[in-house]
């Protein structure tokens, strides 16, 4: 399997998913790849404002729901 034939089979099973959680987690995988920005202290600092006002909303998961949500990846 070469490149562009695992790329589109990627693309393919991507476009299936629903799961906006799993899709998150995904695009923090790509995230990753990315090189470390020259402002990166000033983004991190802004990423964490950001969370703790998720946090203040009630926009996060416990750890029994992340495990709940685990076995039921595995599942599919």
């Amino acid at each position: 399997m070469n490149t562009l034939e695992l790329k589109n089979i990627l693309i393919s099973e991507i476009a299936k998913i629903d799961d906006e959680s799993f899709l998150s987690a995904l695009k923090t995988i790509l995230d990753s790849r990315k090189p470390t920005p020259e402002n990166y202290a000033e983004q991190y600092n802004e990423e964490l404002k950001v969370a703790e006002q998720e946090i203040q909303n009630g926009n996060f998961y416990s750890h029994n729901e992340v495990k709940d949500k685990i076995e039921q990846w595995k599942k599919k």
